[in-house]
């Protein structure tokens, strides 16, 4: 694979482990062949990096294969899913998973990415739908939307939402961001 392939959404084998190009920028300068300056995230561990690649360096293309599972339940640090095919249930660390796993509630279809016959994460849609399970009670004068308030769903995720949010509302929130998108 050449440098210039390495475009965002790519799938890498970088320091022996899973990477995906999340960003990419070709330079070139008088005295040289170019360079990519590339952001990747480590498909384990989550982590960003930024790598610089030259012309001459080796770059291996990985495949990375995607399965429909179910999410059951979590049971401490762990999240457990359900094949949709075979049914055979399974289990993932909190550790993989990383911040994933405040955007799960059960019965949630998500996608597993198997490397090397090893699951080693979930993608989930860009947006899930949570309800409010603790908050301050709204100010009904407050009608600028730029007042915050801290609130608690129900997988346990804390963030910011509008003051007009009470307990039991549904909410969208970014599974990219981790902010409140809009009411459900």
């Amino acid at each position: 694979m050449n440098m210039t392939d390495l475009k965002p959404g790519t799938k890498i084998e970088y320091k022996s482990e899973p990477h995906e190009v999340v960003a990419s920028s070709f330079s070139r300068s008088s005295q040289s062949k170019g360079f990519m300056t590339t952001r990747l995230r480590n498909m384990i561990t989550g982590n960003v990096y930024e790598v610089v690649f030259r012309a001459n360096d080796e770059i291996r293309g990985i495949e990375i294969e995607k399965k429909k599972v179910q999410f059951l339940y979590k049971q401490g640090e762990n999240a457990f899913f359900m094949d949709n095919v075979s049914f055979e249930q399974f289990e993932l660390p909190g550790s993989v998973l990383g911040d994933k796993i405040y955007f799960l509630t059960e019965g949630m279809a998500v996608d597993l990415i198997i490397y090397n016959d090893a699951p080693i994460s979930v993608e989930i849609s860009p947006k899930v739908v949570l309800i409010i399970t603790d908050t301050e009670p709204g100010i009904k004068s407050a009608t600028a939307s730029d007042v915050k308030k801290q609130a608690v769903t129900e997988t346990g995720y804390k963030l910011q939402v509008p003051s007009f949010v009470n307990i039991g509302d549904k909410i969208k929130v970014s599974t990219e961001t981790g902010l409140y998108a809009e009411r459900a």
